[in-house]
């Protein structure tokens, strides 16, 4: 699928004010924006059906405008190879973990949501993720054949039997799980909310919003209409943490 130029998917930069290396590799790098005093570093894991030809740079922009608007952000990139599946958990886990004393938000875009989620429930100071428009279903995402075969692609096989990477299929974690969807987007509303169908009866934390008039990348392009919702549900969910608001 092609874009015009001005797309947020062909944008880039701003660049981070620190880059970590977390591995030995050119993919395992986080970089961050804003100021690091803040006690809540939101991590955010960029989508591209798990391909390693789209990479983080997509997410710069808005990084660096949620960082204006206050927000510690470390922008995750990991390593992308098909078939090695939970080489890209173990990344963006490794990532976060350079992190300490500072309450955890996770975001993550398409399939960055199903990794986010996954990763939610192996951290302990996480407070809340956001995943947007994720493959939280992957054998619903299969049967749909989202991205040509992507699934089969990344994990190697078929998703039924990967029930560990799916998160529909694993307990939800612990946090508040905020799980936003656009109306006009590829990837079927029904592979974001089966996940929150599911869980909503016993998780009394988990959300679910569909945005009208809004397509895939609404919510990772800081020029859109997407951008005050993504900033309200950050700023609520530190507010939670926080106890001002419950």
């Amino acid at each position: 699928m092609s874009y015009p130029p001005d797309h947020i998917v062909n944008q880039s930069g701003p660049a981070g004010v620190l880059k970590i290396n977390y591995g030995m590799g050119p993919d395992e790098v986080v970089e961050f924006y804003g100021n690091d005093q803040n006690p809540v570093v939101v991590f955010l894991i960029h989508g591209g059906f798990w391909r390693p030809t789209i990479d983080r740079s997509h997410l710069q922009l808005l990084s660096a405008a949620l960082a204006e608007e206050g927000h510690y952000i470390g922008l995750i990139e990991y390593r992308r190879v098909q078939g090695q599946p939970t080489q890209y958990l173990t990344d963006i886990l490794s990532a976060i973990s350079k992190i300490k004393d500072k309450k955890i938000i996770l975001i993550g875009h398409s399939a960055g949501g199903q990794l986010a989620i996954l990763a939610a429930r192996e951290i302990k100071n996480c407070i809340g993720v956001v995943a947007a428009s994720p493959v939280a279903d992957l054998v619903a995402g299969e049967l749909e054949n989202l991205g040509d075969g992507a699934i089969n692609l990344y994990l190697g096989g078929k998703a039924k039997d990967f029930q560990e990477l799916d998160p529909i299929r694993v307990s939800p974690p612990k946090c508040i799980v905020e799980i936003i969807h656009t109306e006009n987007d590829f990837i079927p509303k029904h592979v974001a909310q089966n996940y929150y169908d599911l869980h909503k009866s016993n998780h009394e934390n988990i959300r679910f919003t569909l945005i009208d008039n809004a397509d895939h990348y609404t919510l990772i392009d800081p020029r859109g209409s997407g951008f005050e919702k993504l900033t309200k549900v950050l700023t609520d969910m530190q507010k939670v943490s926080s106890g001002e608001i419950k």
